[in-house]
């Protein structure tokens, strides 16, 4: 066991502890791996690299600050091969804890990490311009294995929290989350557990990727999520839009999805890549703009020889969606955004399963669904032409802020089975509950 407190840590909340953090990990990788030991108090730090057989344990009580100056943080790397993906699934150093190609390592403990809403400004105007870029994420890991990281207390990044990249094994359990971006963020990762973790999130909650940020397409696959409760500004759980490598084999259940702007469970392919084999079962969801959407989109941000991806095998089972829908939390992208620009309220626009007419998504099951939306459709609702944007990013306002459904519109699918759907409306609503505009072998 590694004491930083040995190394010439200081847990006074002001003193730089970075270079002693890493003196500890340093001296740890020397004699084979073993424990960085984080004792009670509050330590300032920027950027340590995480090895191999490296195992973090917070002791009760611990708290570590982010540091205020984002320059002390690593540089971003240089990479050498396209980017098709986001800036921030590009770049690994720039985070608090960050290594590649490590095994057998954890973060443990009842600790504290709190990176204190640092931002990196995109103008010279300084604190006149409250318009920000992303800085810092927490922890990220690109080609690793055995990765454990639970019952973490981890507040205000304002880049991806927990980010990694073609990992495999990986157990992400009991973390509390109040972060300005993504929360927990898998990418082309294989084999992973994610469970009982309570998520605030300014972003995307829990969303699985499959980008191109390894400079090649690979899968995500195998993938749990469950029994976890998520606020989100976007989408509580999701699956894209990043989708070069495809995703299969994953099922969440038993979450609580509440305060939602925009979608509950969102299921999205739009640069090639494949959705094959989902189950979604057991979501409560309170205050939610779109309860879900499955969407297949040809944006094709990708390499040359990509083609439109596909979305298949999907079943969604046991959902409940209620009111009221109303004020959702004061998440911001910087602490300088004016009050009255705060994203607040639901983004109220009907569920929706939709492909692209030369490439049906099939194979959809939902049933047992219970959709209570606020109503209020026009007889003009009713008859809107919804238009096609095969090109787009996937989300629920890509067709449009209204749809002729008041609950489900279904458009370019096949083998759609519906057993059990219900929709309700608070206010009378002109539009059927569901509609389904060239959907073939439909059962109900």
């Amino acid at each position: 066991m590694y004491n930083i407190i040995d190394f010439g840590a200081k847990n006074d909340g002001v003193t730089n502890s970075t270079f002693a953090v890493r003196k500890a990990v340093d001296e740890c990788v020397k004699n084979g791996g073993g424990v960085v030991y984080i004792p009670y108090g509050t330590y300032v730090l920027a950027s340590v690299q995480i090895f191999s057989n490296i195992h973090f344990v917070f002791e009760p009580g611990a708290k570590i600050l982010g540091s205020l100056n984002p320059d002390d943080f690593d540089e971003r790397e240089n990479l050498n091969y396209p980017l098709y993906q986001d800036y921030s699934h590009s770049y690994f150093h720039r985070s608090m804890f960050w290594g590649e190609n490590v095994e057998n390592v954890s973060f443990s403990g009842m600790g504290i990490i709190d990176m204190r809403e640092v931002w990196e400004r995109d103008s010279e105007n300084g604190e006149d311009e409250w318009r920000s870029r992303r800085a810092v994420k927490i922890i990220s890991v690109k080609e690793g294995k055995n990765i454990d990281i639970t019952d973490l207390k981890m507040y205000n990044a304002t880049d991806l929290a927990v980010y990694l990249a073609g990992c495999e094994n990986v157990r992400i359990s009991g973390l509390t989350m109040h972060v300005n971006i993504d929360g927990i963020s898998p990418d082309c990762c294989k084999n992973v557990v994610i469970s009982d973790c309570n998520i605030v999130s300014g972003d995307d909650g829990i969303v699985l990727k499959s980008s191109y940020t390894l400079n090649r397409k690979q899968l995500c696959e195998n993938i749990v999520v469950s029994n976890c409760t998520v606020s989100s500004r976007m989408c509580a759980i999701k699956l894209g839009t990043e989708s070069n490598g495809g995703f299969k084999n994953i099922a969440i259940s038993n979450c609580a999805v509440y305060d939602t702007c925009y979608t509950g469970v969102a299921l999205e392919i739009a640069d090639g890549g494949e959705i094959d084999g989902i189950t979604v079962s057991g979501i409560v969801m309170k205050n939610v703009g779109t309860p879900f959407i499955i969407m297949l989109t040809d944006r094709r941000r990708a390499p040359e020889d990509t083609t439109i991806g596909k979305i298949k095998n999907i079943v969604i089972d046991n959902i409940t969606a209620t009111g009221p829908y109303g004020y959702i939390y004061p998440i911001r992208y910087t602490t300088t955004l004016p009050e009255g620009e705060l994203h607040n309220k639901p983004l109220i626009i009907a569920s929706s399963v939709i492909g692209q007419p030369d490439e049906k998504i099939e194979n959809i099951s939902l049933s047992n669904i219970f959709l209570t939306v606020p109503g209020g459709g026009t007889e003009n609702d009713r008859n809107i032409i919804v238009p096609e944007v095969p090109d787009a990013t996937p989300s629920a306002r890509a067709n449009g802020l209204t749809l002729p459904a008041s609950g489900i519109y279904f458009r370019h699918a096949k083998n759609v089975t519906l057993n059990n759907v219900n929709i309700y409306t608070l206010k009378e609503d002109a539009r059927e509950d569901m509609v389904f505009d060239d959907v073939d072998n439909l059962k109900k």
